[in-house]
This record gives C-alpha cells, sequence and structure tokens, in this order.
C-alpha cells in the first residue's frame, strides 16, 4: 500500500507506511534533519549502524511503542516481518544542539502516564523529547471508549515562555474498531469558529497553529502518535483555553 504523508509548515514531515511482509523501508540520511521511526503494529527489522535489531509490537492499544531515533545524516533499513508492519516514519529539522551521538538509537516506551479524568481520561507515553533529539518531540495518547483527549483544548502556537511555546504538531490515528471514527477539532478564538476534521483508522492530521481538541465516538477506542516541532523551541508549554481552563482545577 502507498504510503501516506503530511507536513507541517515549518517542515516537520510524518510518513505512515504499512508494509507487507518481507517489504524494505530504506531510510536515507538527512544531513539537515533527525528521523525517528516508530512500530505502531507488526514485526519490523532495523539494520543501523551498529546492527541489526527485531522488535514486535501486537497493537498499539496494549503493546509498548518500539522503534528507532537517527541523527542527522544517519540511515537505516527495515524489514517488515511475516505478518507485515504498520510503521511511523518522522523527520524535523535541526533546532538546537545535536544530541551527544552520532548512532541510531533504540527508543523504549516508559510507563504511560495517566491524564485528566472521567470522560477525558487519557494515557500519554513520551517518547522522545531533548536532550534525547535537536528538538523533535514525541509521543503516544490512548483514549479508550469514546473519550476526549489534547483536552482541555490548548494551543501551543506562540513563543512566550514559560507560559507557551510555538510548536508546530503531526499525527497518525489508529481506531478501535478500525470501521469507527474519532473528530479533531481546531480554532483560532473560541469553539463558534471551529473547524473539525474527521479521523478514521490509519488517517493523519496536521495542527499548524490555535486550539485543537480530540474525541472518540462513543464505544470506540483512539490511539495516535503526536509529533511536534518549533524553529526555535524545544520543549512543549501548553497554553489552555482559558474559557475551558476551569477543568482543570475540577
Amino acid at each position: 500500500m502507498k504510503p501516506t504523508t503530511v507536513r507541517t509548515l515549518n517542515g516537520l514531515d510524518l510518513t505512515y507506511h504499512q508494509l507487507p511482509p518481507g517489504e524494505l523501508l530504506a531510510v536515507k540520511a538527512r544531513p539537515e534533519q533527525e528521523t525517528a521511526l516508530i512500530l505502531v503494529c507488526g514485526q519490523l527489522t532495523a539494520a543501523v549502524s551498529d546492527g541489526d535489531y527485531t522488535v514486535e509490537r501486537a497493537d498499539p492499544f496494549t503493546a509498548p511503542a518500539a522503534g528507532w531515533h537517527l541523527p542527522p545524516g544517519t540511515e537505516a533499513t527495515a524489514t517488515a516481518g511475516p505478518h507485515g508492519a504498520e510503521v511511523a516514519e518522522v523527520h524535523s529539522p535541526i533546532t538546537a544542539a545535536l544530541p551527544g551521538t552520532e548512532d541510531a538509537t533504540a527508543i523504549t516506551a516508559p510507563e504511560r502516564e495517566v491524564r485528566g479524568s472521567g470522560s477525558w481520561q487519557r494515557h500519554v507515553t513520551t517518547l522522545l523529547q531533548p536532550p534525547q533529539t535537536s528538538g523533535l518531540l514525541l509521543g503516544e495518547t490512548l483514549a479508550l471508549d469514546g473519550r476526549w483527549s489534547t483536552y482541555p483544548p490548548h494551543r501551543h502556537q506562540h513563543s512566550n515562555p514559560p507560559a507557551e511555546t510555538a510548536l508546530q504538531e503531526a499525527f497518525a490515528f489508529r481506531v478501535r474498531p478500525s470501521s469507527g471514527f474519532g473528530v479533531l477539532l481546531t480554532y483560532d478564538d473560541t469553539v463558534h469558529d471551529a473547524r473539525s476534521t474527521v479521523i478514521t483508522d490509519t488517517g493523519l492530521a496536521t495542527v499548524p497553529h490555535g486550539y485543537h481538541t480530540i474525541a472518540a465516538a462513543a464505544g470506540h477506542d483512539l490511539y495516535y502518535l503526536w509529533a511536534a516541532h518549533g524553529e526555535t523551541d524545544t520543549h512543549l508549554a501548553l497554553y489552555t483555553d482559558p474559557a475551558h481552563a476551569w477543568l482543570l482545577d475540577s
């Protein structure tokens, strides 16, 4: 199946590969960008600078993430296992100091963090952030049984640390069951001006600016990989929509 790609205005690329058994994915060296490969599900054997490594993941809803971070100028090849593999390939421009290694490093997922409560409880895993990277921030969010996530609505549009940092974001989604859907809402000022994007299984989206929030359809589970990059800022400081910030104290 042909890969799908989205790109933010500041040069963050996210490509989703659905590889059949035995297919080879070649990741070319990019001197001005760092790269992350995340196995969403299946089996993948990667040939990186210090050897060959095989990782497996039954699905993104129950199994932890696995993958590699490739510093600028590093190449790799990856081969799908006997049942194929779904892989997210992320490229991000260099923002700040380079990581301390020129070799590919394995990404090991920490324990998922529970955020929110009730109908907006979700599980979040941060996979990459500086100083592991030059500026790329990468993680996964899991919203179960019709819950909201990225909630209350927030933005990261203006460089005004520590209150807010300017980062653009790209997403790759999985829905369980796959016939289901979710909704991504984005707006600049108030929800009365919101734009909606229907989320489907293996779909991609970007949020270059504005407030945003995500909901899974009732009775469905929603997973998404998120990648964020700023032209100058290298950490995530969220500014919550003041109209909904009261929820943080509830």
